[in-house]
C-alpha cells in the first residue's frame, strides 16, 4: 500500500497543477481515511494495485470537489460511497473483464500460526460473491450498522440483512470445510 508520504507528494503535485490551496486538513483526511478506503477498495476488487488506484481516485475526487460535510460521519460515509462506486465502475469496466484475476493464495501468506486463522477468514470473505462480501466487510470490519450500509449501498435494510445472513452462512460452510479438510 502506498505510504502517506507518497500521497502527500501526489497531493502536492495536484496542488501545483490545479492551483488548489491545501491545508493541514487535507493531510488529516489522508492520514485518517487511507487505510479504511484501501481496505474497502481491496474488499471490492480483490487486487492490491486496483485498490491503490481506487484509493488515489477517491482522494483526487475529494480534493477536486472539496465537498462540505455536516459532520465527520458524513465525510466518512461520502468517502466510502465514492470508494464503492469506483470499485463497481472498475469491476464492470471492459479492461477489468479482459484481465486475469489475481491469485489470492499468493497474496495472503500467514506470517505465523496465530495469523493463519485470520488469513483463512479473510480469504473466505474475499471469495464471497460481491453483494455478500461488501455487506460482511462493512458490517464486521468497518463496524457499520445495517441501516448505514443500506444508505451507503443504496439497498434496503432488508436486503442488507439478507446479504449478511447468507454471507455468514457461506462463510461458516467455507471455514468449517477448511477446518475439516486440514484436520
Amino acid at each position: 500500500m502506498p505510504s502517506v508520504q507518497e500521497f502527500k507528494k501526489n497531493i502536492s503535485k495536484i496542488q501545483e497543477d490545479t492551483a488548489i490551496q491545501m491545508s493541514g486538513t487535507a493531510f488529516r483526511i489522508v492520514d485518517q481515511y487511507q487505510d479504511m478506503i484501501y481496505r474497502t477498495a481491496f474488499t471490492l476488487v480483490g487486487n492490491p494495485e486496483d485498490a491503490e488506484d481506487i484509493l488515489q481516485e477517491v482522494f483526487f475526487k475529494y480534493f477536486r470537489l472539496n465537498p462540505a460535510f455536516e459532520s465527520e460521519s458524513h465525510e466518512k460515509a461520502w468517502l466510502l460511497r465514492v470508494t464503492i462506486n469506483e470499485g463497481k465502475n472498475l469491476l464492470k469496466s471492459f479492461w477489468k473483464r479482459q484481465r486475469t484475476d489475481f491469485d489470492f493464495e499468493k497474496m495472503i501468506q500467514p506470517e505465523s500460526e496465530a495469523n493463519s486463522h485470520d488469513s483463512d477468514v479473510l480469504q473466505a470473505v474475499m471469495s464471497l460473491p460481491e453483494k455478500y462480501r461488501i455487506a460482511v466487510y462493512l458490517y464486521y470490519y468497518e463496524e457499520y450498522s445495517i441501516k448505514e450500509i443500506a444508505g451507503l449501498t443504496g439497498q434496503s435494510e432488508t436486503a442488507i440483512a439478507q446479504h449478511l445472513s447468507r454471507g455468514r452462512h457461506k462463510l461458516r460452510k467455507k471455514l468449517e470445510g477448511s477446518l475439516h479438510g486440514s484436520a
